[in-house]
């Protein structure tokens, strides 16, 4: 990996950006209960907490880890000339938002704010698919599925449109669940989860058999 390879600029202000939140917790420090709620199940209770300490300065650390990771990564293969640098900054900008957006609502929430965690969650969720469903047919590049590379432009263009698609239609329902009962928003979760293996099946297959043909 070569330094020059790497957005510094980028790096540092989505890092910073990750940090950020903590400003906030420092704020609200002193009136934070002990114990933190961090996860909810899908009826909005809490079913996992943290010490405080670790949660207002170890979630926006964490965050920071994964995001050091997407930027070098989306970085690295950057390297492309028809790479789509669009949704390249979109990848890079995502973690920061969701860190600062979750931060902001854990802290609310152990404030005594009854929020609907799952509405929240859903809409994060749902708004991420149509915004990377949106860029993502515009795309270019190799596909790579498990260390094998899909090198056929037509095919590439053809998964990029599907799982644009699908990201897209599965963010609508993924907000339209949030108005219906909660087991609406399982079964949108259920079906990523089905497209997702389906998908990645599909395009191991593709390009397995593309690998093959130049051997």
């Amino acid at each position: 990996m070569k330094m020059k390879e790497i957005d510094w600029k980028i790096l540092i202000i989505t890092s910073l950006l990750c940090l950020a939140p903590m400003a906030i917790g420092l704020v609200y420090y002193d009136v934070l209960p002990e114990s933190i709620a961090i996860h909810f199940d899908i009826n909005n209770n809490p079913n996992n907490f943290w010490p405080k300490d670790a949660f207002v300065f170890g979630m926006p650390l964490l965050m920071l880890i994964f995001q050091l990771f997407v930027c070098i990564v989306t970085d690295l293969n950057d390297k492309r000339k028809d790479a789509n640098k669009k949704i390249s900054l979109v990848a890079k900008f995502t973690i920061p938002i969701i860190t600062f957006i979750l931060y902001l609502v854990t802290i609310s929430y152990a404030l005594g704010n009854m929020l609907d965690i799952r509405v929240i969650a859903m809409w994060i969720v749902g708004l991420l698919f149509i915004i990377m469903g949106n860029y993502l047919p515009k795309s270019k590049g190799n596909t790579y599925v498990r260390g094998l590379v899909v090198e056929d432009e037509i095919i590439q263009n053809k998964l990029n449109k599907i799982v644009g698609y699908m990201l897209i239609v599965n963010g609508l329902l993924a907000i339209i669940s949030t108005v219906l009962n909660a087991t609406f928003s399982v079964m949108v979760i259920i079906i990523v989860i089905i497209e997702a293996i389906v998908l990645s099946l599909y395009s191991y297959k593709i390009a397995k058999r593309k690998n093959k043909s130049k051997e």
